[in-house]
């Protein structure tokens, strides 16, 4: 950009070249590179991703205008009378607005463009030599408003805005020979066929030559999404579409064309009497074009930045980026003495990415500068104990990471060809995705529906670097097709082990990993949330993942009567895809939240007291044959208790050749009358229930 042109339209900036610098960077405009040319200083500026209205003179004097307190004027514009001839049609919602001007040249000689602005234009490779066109260039150049110029006479009826159509080719602007054209591109079109990609770039049809003299200059609003796809589609960033595709202002359509005419005219261009015409179709009514206003707290904008803001200040920077401001209590009718809340219109060039306090507070940090306010820690209150769900997602955390399991984090996406190696039948509802219409690449297309296939994925990558155990889980989230336009969003906890335990193998060897482990491993999940799973081999609500599992290995996980999820052996002709080197790879896969006990109160949750007296905590050691679980010890253990248990746990277990120990910890509620005598009497006589019990089973105390 030229820093001269610049000033003409900021002229209250620094005359230092190295402070003009400094306050564009302070305004978020990082200035790349500084140049001395012939032509004058030369900024080479990086501009905000989001920031359509920034990529013209006009837009970045509006924003140093915001930080100097100086209104940015529009140049002038020509008068335009309503044309008597039909004007152009809109047939698809992707054109919010759309518009002609229609005028006449005496000549087209390019000596007429004025040198500052063939040099400006020249920077961007912007400068044609063909004076409408670079007429049309400047408009672009200088108020944000990308404008085509058409040789009129060149064009067969009048213009059309609609989708193109399958087999349509075009030769375009900056090609010899005819492109085809995707269809359902918005496209430019006359009687005759497409005479510009809408937004992005015309063609050669109708193009102004040096012979041009009847002269139709259209501009428009384009839909920013249907523009990034047509340049997308022909791969080709011009310089409209760079802005269409940030939303650009409604309220500067007609000014656009009006501002084209007017240069040509103030260039001495025009024919004498020639007719100045502007002509608009009907589009489609855009909610996002609908005026709008945000609610500005001036008191929140003190605290969020700690300072004290001047409202006369922040009313007049906000107006100079544009905005309309005026006191709440006129938009709604009432008077509020010392009131300091603002309504504060959003102008048409920010209607695309200002919708919320945050947005003005932002605006108004960058007005006032960010390193100006003071480096404050915000304001904090205690904060608040965790909730059931943050308790639950903790307490199975630890106890899967107890059993040497390591948390992972896989993709939300995979592809059709990958999901087709788990090799589903036809009719099963694993096929059915959630799909991305529009995704970039197409091998992170599908939202998964099932964890399965990432989790081998992983037991193939770490194989192949020589690791003989694999113990993983993940939360994530599951995505289940509805209908065709819906979808369900399915909170999941899953994992899966393979390989052999190596603890104690100097002793006796690695332990291999089976169903029977894995159902302990979630068994102790659901007691540490203080639940239980009911383990089903069979259902007739069988979950479609279920097919892909071992047969006679797996089961279904239930919890107070609803499937919740699985667990089991994955079935081997599946394994057989990865070529994994393991007899058996197991795997679980269920709603975790499920397990939650107690669900969050209406208010605050409040942190449990601390009890006066501590828990009286006892310990006891039994040896369990295999097929009773430690469960069932349990429940007997809570339920003949003579005194009132806060809880039971299993903390530790033993196994050694044909002992297999679990060790019980008991906690005993105290309210200071409970003597030892009394623990001990009752430990005894727990003791001899479970061993009278479960006796004729194998146990006996260790």
């Amino acid at each position: 950009m030229s820093l001269p042109l610049l000033r003409h339209y900021r002229p209250e900036l620094p005359s230092s070249s190295r402070a003009a610098c400094e306050v564009l960077e302070d305004v978020g405009i990082e200035v790349k590179r500084h140049q001395d040319t012939p032509a004058g200083e030369v900024l080479t500026v990086e501009l905000l991703a989001n920031r359509g209205d920034h990529h013209c003179y006009l837009g970045l004097a509006r924003e140093l205008g915001g930080r100097l307190e100086a209104p940015t004027p529009v140049p002038p514009l020509a008068p335009l009378a309503g044309a008597g001839t039909p004007g152009p049609l809109v047939e698809t919602d992707t054109c919010l607005a759309f518009g002609v001007a229609r005028c006449d040249l005496a000549d087209a000689d390019p000596a007429r463009l004025p040198r500052e602005w063939a040099e400006a234009l020249a920077l961007n490779g912007e400068h044609t030599g063909f004076l409408p066109v670079d007429a049309g260039n400047v408009t672009g150049r200088e108020l944000g408003q990308p404008v085509h110029v058409y040789d009129a006479g060149l064009l067969a009826g009048p213009l059309r805005v609609r989708l193109s159509r399958e087999g349509e080719s075009a030769v375009l602007l900056d090609s010899d020979e005819p492109v085809e054209l995707p269809a359902g591109l918005t496209v430019v079109a006359d009687d005759e066929g497409v005479v510009a990609v809408a937004g992005v770039i015309g063609t050669r049809r109708a193009a102004v030559t040096g012979a041009t003299r009847a002269l139709l200059v259209e501009s428009a609003l384009f839909d920013p999404g249907a523009v990034r796809r047509a340049a997308r589609a022909l791969n080709r960033q011009t310089a409209a579409a760079t802005r269409f595709e940030r939303g650009g202002d409604p309220a500067l359509v007609r000014a656009g064309a009006a501002r084209t005419v007017a240069l040509l005219d103030a260039w001495g261009a025009l024919a004498p009497g020639s007719p100045r015409t502007w002509s608009e179709a009907v589009c489609p009514p855009d909610p996002r074009l609908a005026p709008r206003e945000i609610p500005l707290d001036l008191d929140a904008l003190d605290t969020y930045y700690a300072v004290d803001f001047d409202p006369a200040a922040v009313e007049r920077r906000l107006t100079c980026l544009g905005f309309t401001v005026r006191k709440a209590e006129e938009a709604d009718g009432a008077s509020r003495s010392g009131s300091r809340a603002l309504r504060v219109g959003v102008p048409g060039h920010r209607l695309w990415d200002v919708f919320n306090p945050e947005c003005l507070y932002e605006e108004i940090g960058r007005m006032w500068s960010f390193d100006s306010f003071p480096a404050v820690l915000p304001e904090a209150g205690g904060g608040a104990a965790p909730t059931p769900r943050q308790r639950a997602r903790t307490a199975l955390e630890q106890v899967l990471v107890g059993y040497g399991f390591f948390e992972v984090i896989t993709d939300g996406f995979y592809s059709r060809t990958a999901h087709e190696r788990l090799g589903v039948s036809e009719d099963s509802p694993l096929n059915r995705h959630v799909e991305l219409r529009n995704a970039i690449d197409r091998n992170f297309s599908l939202l998964k529906n099932n964890a399965l296939l990432q989790a081998l994925d992983i037991a193939d990558y770490n194989q192949r670097r020589s690791l003989t155990l694999g113990k993983y889980f993940e939360f994530t989230h599951l995505f289940e097709a509805v209908g065709d336009d819906d979808h369900l969003e399915l909170p999941v906890l899953w994992g899966m082990l393979w390989g052999e335990e190596t603890y104690g193998a100097w002793q006796h060897g690695g332990q291999g990993l089976d169903f029977w482990y894995l159902k302990g491993v979630l068994e102790e999940l659901a007691h540490a949330c203080g639940t239980r799973f009911e383990f089903r081999l069979g259902t007739d609500d069988a979950a479609p993942l279920m097919e892909l599992m071992h047969p006679t290995r797996s089961v279904h996980l239930f919890v107070d009567g609803r499937r919740v999820g699985l667990c089991g052996e994955v079935h081997p002709s599946v394994t057989a895809n990865w070529k994994l080197r393991t007899d058996r790879v197991l795997y679980f896969e269920m709603d975790w939240t499920a397990l939650l006990t107690e669900r969050a109160p209406d208010g605050a949750e409040q942190v449990d007291e601390l009890p006066e007296h501590p828990l009286l905590r006892r310990d006891v050691a039994f040896h369990l044959p295999a097929g009773l679980t430690a469960g069932e010890v349990r429940t007997e253990l809570e339920a003949v208790s003579p005194l009132e248990l806060a809880w039971v746990h299993v903390t530790d277990l033993y196994e050694s050749g044909e002992v297999r120990a679990h060790t019980f910890e008991l906690a005993f509620q105290n309210d200071s009358t409970v003597t030892a005598e009394q623990v001990n009497h009752a430990m005894s006589a727990l003791t001899t229930h479970v061993l009278d019990t479960f006796r004729e089973r194998g146990v006996y105390q260790r």
